[in-house]
């Protein structure tokens, strides 16, 4: 595929406009006053008086210097004079500081408000030139994350597209219009942000955008059909985008006129869809694709826009309206204000996009009026800065912090400059060989450089806190890089040697985490690229990589000095370019050839029912399956593989095949009239089996063969007797699908993707990577390869799925992630799994608290099955006389000797708590009585012979154990607890080190029969209509905020009697009969048909959010019947919200993203609940496309009383507004809990504190008549 995207002339680098006085020093003496008018990466554009007097392609340098306010710096860049333009000329820039290009960017970044406030004047007054510079300062730094986005997605959405087939034969050609379409991507950014800021130069319009993409007719009549086509297909998608933002655009367009003192009607918005969709288009066109690519191409950006657009308008009209005083603002402002009461964070919120608005208009996804906070996803390093904050607040895992933070204060010692925590970091580099251990040991590293800078003479002084969070957040990175993130041996010296300039150069204040874009970031995923080739000492058009890779490393190792990281990402960047280029050709010849044989084997399977719909299971001529053995099977099996180029050939041969066959059962005189056709058709046959046939012999027998039964031989001609053959039915045996088996494994085999990675065991090389690059249709192959693109590996589902079960291949992060990223999710991952275990564990015996257990008990005893588990109590004896004697000290290590010895002797699955001071619980999982008695009484053995030693002293432990067996569901966890509390006491009772065994036969056979009788009774309540629906407020969790009016479906079921009656019985027993699908489609068409009674209630109302099991999740048919209720359009889908558990969505990840992504389709959106639970793994959330995110509850009830709790529902928020979700806190029971929530930032809390459930038919009584904004609002979720 051509392209012409990168043609000379065209920017690479984004323009910043700016007006800045400058100096051209020409020679070293000759000075040239003149004004910055713009600059990038790339250079300058200077305005002078007299330009020409300046000498081209010479070596100049430019002076500028930058106000104290922004900086206060004096600047001198080597530069070169380009070019002459336009009364000002153009610097090239061959290495543009980096200190010297942020300090421009601040400065051309100062903010509209400043200008704003310096002048009374209205608009029209204002300096037109410096407000269209700051608008596009904006729109730079707003426009390429939008591009990016489409990069990111246009791959996926091609190959989703449903003229997908229309428009390419196999996966590798819609892979490589996807390369080509990432040729040139910066160049392509960088052109379409030009074409758009060139619309601000023009803000007054004549022309309405919206009529940009319409041409006069009588332009029309000169442009060809397939253009006219092309220019049409992307105007469909502007109308739809222009339609659907109708108000958004108005009122962007509104506050553009406001500031540029011009009216709404004579605006020209850049932002229109027009204008996007149109500088899209023409750099599109010079790719010189197809007309169909094409569309495809624009349908993927229209996509981008649709998703995306809402919150660059968010964001344009905040920066257009914000820090304006309340008596200037505008007509159209007031109106918002007053559509959108409700108030988050002091802001308003905008109104529902589905309401009508004052002009009975309705307000389309609608945007937050000026104040309004935007939830923006914070970067990583912010997140894991804010996550290390509270493990420090917890005093246990960086109580240095906590030191530091307090010899922070006015009275504390002196601090270290950066400077000397850079120069120690240079020594303790020279003195680091043969000290490995440093690199991967955090505490072990800082340990020396506090060594070192002792050493270094400078008195008396401590890390600044913001130097030593600095440290402590670059120490977990690379911490987390070598220990935890898969690596080759040979790359991790590479990384070693870099380790302590990149520390360095982060502790001078250059914080490459917290950037998007960083040479340091690219510096690190391009090694990780090079990483396999390194390994192999591979040689790439003559350049040995590893030699390569150390020299650049050396450098960097030896110079340490930022403009040294730049070089080095530019060298690195083409050696990977060279190296990914190498991959993906062997990727893609291995792809081709599978792609080869799965395209012969459907045109093989094509052939072969095209023949059994002839002759399968009917008895033939003999001749006949000699014909297709000896090669007319064959030559049918050449022209389907070429029916797209010559589809007449296929018909052809099977015509022949249908005559032969009509011939050989006709009578003798009907083939007389016919012989001349007959001879034809045979000299035919002869002559197209030549080309196959390659034994003569076989070719003649089988030609003389239908000659002589055809047109017999001998004078008179006489047809030889027909010998036949019964061909075997088309459904033989041979032919019959295997039955499916219900396999778990063979179930996540089927949810693989393409692109998927494994840590696979080979044959007498360990584990290694491999991707998945090709998973077969017919012929039920996945196929991987290793990071070089090697070394293949053929499994068929079954293989597969054996080698997952037996551990031998286990799914892992793509490495197609930058190396970055991928550290930094683990490391958030670990910082929150430390907050989590923190919070559930005894920090005495890091064993499960009381708390902790309980929930993880009630898992188990909810779980479907006939599994019989035993929970044991055990009391220590002994433990006040130790006190007295040992002291707290003796008690704790005495606690933490009994953890270890009874961890020891239980297996890995089951769960040991510490209940309290003197308590301990296990649960055994799956044992008979038998099994768990003897266990029992063996643990207390190895206790009581296990003496305690302290100091001088030796104890002997008693204990005594209760012990309470039950099947899954069948008690309350409180009841389990106090039962298994009871034998305890009973054993102590009867003297230590005893065991008794809790006996309620008949309760528990009176429960199982409970349950019994329930499944008994499921038919009977739906018949009755039983069921009904209840529903429970979510609000804001700041009441002053907004007045909220979303709602969670719950079931209620109504006993006999007519009492309403806890559903504690009845689900057990509907999930016992895997007939939860049944309830939750009750549930749907429930509430749908509420929704529909109540429309214009509903319409005033947030939405609802259904919980949905994980039976229905996995129920294909389920999906399919959520799909017609919602495509029925009954509903406002964007009003719905599904809520699915975190347990259910961990263990089916991969149904569970296909449920999501097939509902998500409709509008609606996914809360995850129980967050907190059990996974909450970062990479898990970042895979599942969930909008919010429920914190289980358990964190939440005590949180007001529990510092624990705080600390990890704050580490939770914070994961979860990272990734642009918000956040339900659950078990709101009161003011106070609220409180809490409010100042960790969750977003919005339930709960009786916040409301009681009510029934679902009692919600449109207590409806105020208000309107309100919408749950659903994406303006309000900050999306």
């Amino acid at each position: 595929m051509p392209t012409n995207i990168n043609k000379p002339k065209q920017r690479r680098y984004i323009r910043y406009p700016i007006e800045l006085a400058a100096v051209l020093v020409v020679d070293n003496r000759l000075k040239f006053d003149g004004v910055i008018l713009d600059f990038c990466l790339g250079g300058f554009f200077l305005a002078l008086k007299s330009p020409e007097q300046i000498p081209l392609d010479k070596a100049i340098k430019v002076q500028f210097s930058i106000a104290a306010a922004t900086g206060g710096e004096q600047y001198e860049i080597d530069a070169r004079a380009l070019h002459i333009a336009g009364g000002g000329i153009g610097i090239a820039v061959d290495d543009m500081p980096r200190n010297a290009f942020d300090a421009l960017k601040n400065l051309a970044k100062a903010p509209l408000a400043a200008l704003l406030s310096a002048s009374d004047a209205k608009p029209s007054k204002l300096d037109q030139e410096k407000l269209r510079n700051l608008f596009k300062v904006f729109l730079i730094e707003n426009l390429p994350p939008l591009l990016n986005r489409y990069y990111e997605m246009v791959g996926s959405y091609i190959a989703d597209s449903s003229q997908f087939s229309e428009c390419f034969t196999n996966q590798s050609m819609c892979d490589d219009l996807v390369t080509v379409l990432k040729t040139g991507r910066e160049t392509f950014i960088s052109e379409f942000c030009t074409s758009v800021l060139s619309q601000v130069d023009d803000i007054a319009r004549n022309t309405p955008e919206r009529e940009r993409l319409i041409p006069d007719y009588n332009a029309l009549s000169l442009v060809e059909k397939e253009d006219f086509e092309d220019w049409l297909n992307m105007s469909l998608i502007v109308r739809k985008l222009a339609n659907h933002y109708d108000e958004q655009i108005n009122l962007v367009a509104s506050e553009i006129g406001r500031i540029f003192g011009f009216n709404e009607s004579g605006v020209a918005n850049p932002l229109n869809p027009a204008v996007l969709c149109d500088s899209f288009r023409e750099l599109v066109i010079q790719l010189d694709l197809s007309r169909k690519i094409n569309s495809l191409v624009y349908s993927a950006f229209g996509k981008v826009l649709f998703s995306d657009l809402n919150g660059l308008y968010q964001k344009t009209y905040l920066f257009l309206s914000r820090n304006q005083s309340a008596d200037k603002k505008p007509a159209r402002q007031e109106q918002w204000t007053d559509i959108g009461k409700s108030r988050v964070g002091g802001g308003a919120i905008a109104a529902d996009p589905r309401r009508p608005g004052p002009g009975g208009q309705a307000l389309g996804d609608g945007l937050m009026p000026a104040g309004a906070e935007v939830r923006e996803r914070r970067p990583i390093g912010q997140v894991a800065a804010t996550l290390l904050d509270l493990l420090t607040e917890t005093g246990i895992d960086y109580p240095e912090l906590a030191v530091s933070a307090a010899a922070a204060r006015p009275q504390a010692a002196a601090l270290f400059d950066r400077d000397e925590i850079a120069a120690a970091i240079t020594k303790l580099q020279e003195n680091l060989a043969g000290e490995r251990k440093l690199h991967w040991d955090a505490a072990a590293l800082k340990q020396r450089l506090q060594e070192t800078l002792s050493g270094l003479g400078l008195g008396a002084k401590s890390f600044a806190p913001a130097d030593l969070q600095h440290l402590e957040l670059y120490g977990r990175f690379f911490e987390t890089l070598f220990n935890d993130v898969a690596q080759a041996s040979e790359i991790k010296p590479v990384l070693e040697r870099i380790h302590l300039p990149l520390l360095s150069l982060a502790l001078r204040g250059d914080d490459f985490l917290n950037a998007d874009l960083h040479p340091v970031k690219n510096i690190l995923n391009q090694l990780s690229v090079l990483e396999p080739a390194v390994k192999t000492n591979r040689i790439v058009k003559n350049i040995n990589i590893k030699n390569a890779v150390d020299n650049i490393v050396a450098r960097i190792h030896n110079e340490s000095n930022p403009e040294v990281f730049k070089q080095a990402e530019r060298e690195l960047e083409e050696l990977t370019r060279q190296v990914t280029r190498s991959v993906d050709t062997n990727v893609k010849r291995i792809v081709e050839t599978y792609e080869g044989q799965q395209k012969l084997e459907r045109a093989r399977r094509s052939v072969q029912d095209e023949i059994d719909k002839r002759i399968a299971g009917r008895v033939v001529p003999k001749v006949i399956p000699e014909l297709l053995q000896y090669g007319w099977q064959h030559l049918l099996l050449i022209a389907e593989l070429n029916i797209e180029r010559k589809p007449e050939e296929k018909r052809a041969y099977l015509k022949v095949f249908d005559d032969l066959l009509f011939w050989l059962f006709e009578q003798d005189s009907m083939l007389k009239i016919q012989a001349a056709t007959i001879q034809t058709t045979l000299d035919y046959v002869k002559e197209q089996l030549t080309s196959v046939c390659t034994n003569v012999f076989f070719l003649d027998s089988v030609v003389d063969e239908l000659t002589a039964l055809l047109l017999g031989s001998g004078e008179p001609r006489v047809r030889k007797p027909m010998a036949t053959v019964r061909i075997p039915p088309a459904d033989s045996a041979s032919q019959k699908e295997l039955p499916i088996k219900e396999d778990a494994w063979l179930a996540q085999v089927e949810q693989l993707s393409i692109g998927d990675w494994f840590s696979m065991l080979r044959d007498g090389q360990g584990f290694e990577a491999m991707k998945l690059v090709w998973i077969g249709d017919l012929l039920q192959l996945y196929v991987f390869v290793n990071r070089d693109g090697l070394n293949k590996l053929e499994l068929s589902k079954e293989e597969l799925a054996d080698l997952m079960r037996s551990g031998d291949a286990v799914k892992m992060e793509s490495l197609d992630s930058p190396l970055v990223d991928r550290t930094t999710n683990l490391m958030l991952q670990k910082m929150h799994e430390k907050l989590l275990f923190n919070a559930t564990h005894d920090p005495v015996t890091e064993l499960f608290t009381r708390e902790e257990f309980c929930k993880q008990l009630k898992n188990e005893t909810a779980k479907i099955g006939e599994a019989h588990h035993m929970l044991c109590h055990i009391e220590v004896l002994d433990l006040r006389v130790i006190a007295n004697i040992c002291g707290s000290a003796g008690v704790e290590q005495l606690l933490k000797s009994l953890a270890a010895t009874l961890a020891h002797h239980v297996d890995s699955h089951d769960l040991l708590a510490r209940l309290g001071d003197e308590s301990f619980a296990i649960l055994f999982k799956n044992r008979p009585s038998a099994e768990g008695l003897a266990l029992a009484r063996k643990l207390v053995k190895v206790v009581n012979d296990a003496h305690f030693q302290w100091q001088e002293n030796s104890f002997s432990i008693s204990v005594s154990l209760g012990l309470v067996p039950f099947a899954a569901e069948s008690y309350d966890v409180q009841e389990l607890l106090r039962r298994a509390d009871s034998a305890s006491m009973s054993a102590e009772r009867s003297g230590p080190n005893n065991v008794v065994v809790f006996s309620s036969e008949d309760e528990n056979l009176r429960y199982q029969e409970k349950l019994h009788e329930w499944i008994g009774r499921i038919d009977k309540v739906f018949a009755e209509n039983r069921l009904f629906g209840r529903c429970q407020m979510i609000a804001a969790t700041d009441p002053l905020a907004a007045n909220h009016l979303h709602y969670e479906i719950l079931l209620g079921v109504t006993g006999e009697d007519g009492n309403v009656i806890p559903p504690d019985h009845f689900i057990p027993a509907v999930e016992r009969c895997q007939r939860m699908p049944e309830i939750d489609k009750w549930v749907v068409n429930n509430v749908f048909d509420w929704i529909a009674g109540n429309r214009e209630l509903f319409d005033k109302m947030d939405g609802f959010s259904i919980n949905l099991s994980g039976q229905s999740i996995n129920s294909e048919e389920f999906l399919e019947f959520l799909k017609s209720a919602l495509a029925a359009g009954n509903v406002p889908c964007e009003k719905i919200t599904f809520e699915i558990t975190e347990t259910v969505a961990a263990e089916n990840l991969g149904f569970t993203k296909k449920f999501i992504a097939a509902i998500k389709q409709f509008g609606c959106t996914f809360s995850l609940d129980d967050f907190g639970s059990g996974y909450s793994s970062y990479s898990y959330l970042k895979n599942l496309n969930v909008d919010y995110l429920k914190i289980d509850g358990a964190f939440v009830k005590e949180i007001h009383n529990n510092k624990a709790d705080v600390a990890i529902v704050k580490s939770m928020n914070e994961i979860a507004h990272s990734m642009g979700l918000r956040t339900i806190a659950e078990y709101v029971e009161n003011n106070e809990i609220r409180s809490v929530l409010k100042e960790i930032g969750v977003d919005f809390c339930q709960g009786y504190g916040i409301e009681k459930p009510i029934r679902l038919a009692e919600l449109s009584e207590k409806l105020p008549p208000s309107e309100l904004f919408s749950f659903e609002n994406v303006e309000f979720w900050g999306f």
